[in-house]
């Protein structure tokens, strides 16, 4: 793993990047929770006492990891692997869990669990853009059973991809905390995904909705973040997602007008890392994901800046936050290494 912060000859700031190293010990902590059942917590609500099951029988696919969004993206997180890093060590054991979990039959109980009318807001709209993730993975893996395991995920995902749809025309405005809710942050895996599988109803409802719910913000309140269990910045989800929607030079006016300033006395608050004072906490343990989200969209920010020290500044912000995440995610115990593993390979992979 490089966490060298500059070049010597031209002053680049450079990202830190996986090694193989480094993505077999993320990675172990995904093998191990996705078929892990408890501690478990459950998302949804029940209607009678018919559906008074063990969670892994209602959903079989997705079912260890804590709660059915971090079992999600827990399967991302050994996909994206195994696809960057195809000999790797334990590449056996994830291709032999994914064959399992992804299976038709496991994949269609899961469909017909959401198709029931109380499952209808279950994990809106954050556990539903990880699966579009994962599906959208599955379709760029040149491996055979990719395809099919995607295959047998097509009709949930299908599914849901129209019931954002159902639910942005509802929905009056944005939500904007720090935590599942965060529209912003669900529609930028949503654009991921759109665009690998041509999506491009749910494409151009994200981009109209964007655009007007959120082209005219100004002076986002960075002051007030973070929330003491926030595992996302409002603003910098925000930021992330238009840097996805707008081109170069109206994403740098916008920029501008919602980010005024990086000067410490203005940007501080996102410059310093959050304070972890009980990271074994599940709650207070967010704020290490905090920093690999925030580290993972000021480089995409960074990437769209016309201002050369700007630029800087921020890949600078977002190595801190990296090394910084990295340096104490293991300390989280199974409440934070259930779900850190992919906020950490997702950053570390930009």
């Amino acid at each position: 793993m490089c966490i060298e912060c500059a070049d010597s000859n031209d002053g680049k700031i450079e990202n830190i990047k996986l090694d193989e190293k480094l993505a077999k010990e993320l990675v172990s902590l995904s093998i191990k929770c996705v078929d892990q059942k408890y501690p478990y917590k459950i998302g949804y609500r029940f209607t009678d006492e018919n559906w008074l099951k063990p969670h892994y029988e209602l959903t079989p696919s997705f079912y260890g990891c804590w709660d059915w969004h971090s079992a999600v993206h827990g399967h991302w997180a050994m996909v994206k692997i195994l696809k960057d890093f195809p000999e790797i060590s334990n590449r056996d054991i994830i291709l032999s869990k994914l064959d399992e979990n992804l299976s038709k039959e496991n994949l269609n109980k899961e469909y017909v669990f959401f198709k029931k009318e109380f499952a209808k807001g279950f994990e809106r709209t954050y556990g539903w853009a990880w699966l579009m993730k994962l599906y959208s993975e599955l379709l760029s893996w040149e491996y055979d059973k990719a395809q099919i395991w995607a295959v047998n995920m097509k009709p949930l995902v299908d599914l849901l991809s129209k019931r954002t749809i159902l639910f942005l025309d509802k929905l009056s405005t944005p939500l904007r905390p720090g935590t599942h809710a965060n529209t912003a942050f669900s529609f930028s895996l949503m654009i991921e995904y759109a665009k690998v599988a041509d999506d491009k109803t749910l494409f151009n409802k994200i981009k109209d909705y964007s655009i007007k719910n959120y082209l005219e913000d100004t002076n986002c309140p960075v002051s007030y973040e973070p929330s003491g269990t926030d595992f996302l910045s409002p603003c910098l989800a925000e930021a992330g997602l238009m840097s996805l929607l707008l081109d170069n030079r109206n994403f740098n006016k916008w920029l501008y007008k919602f980010l005024p300033s990086f000067s410490e006395s203005k940007f501080s608050n996102i410059i310093n890392t959050p304070e972890v004072l009980d990271p074994m906490d599940p709650g207070i343990g967010h704020l290490i994901g905090l920093m690999f989200h925030r580290a993972w969209t000021l480089k995409e920010i960074a990437a769209n800046l016309n201002n050369n020290n700007d630029k800087k500044l921020l890949l600078a912000i977002a190595n801190k936050h990296s090394k910084e995440g990295y340096d104490i995610m293991f300390k989280s115990g199974y409440g934070g290494e259930h779900w850190l593993a992919t906020f950490a390979i997702y950053n570390f992979s930009k």
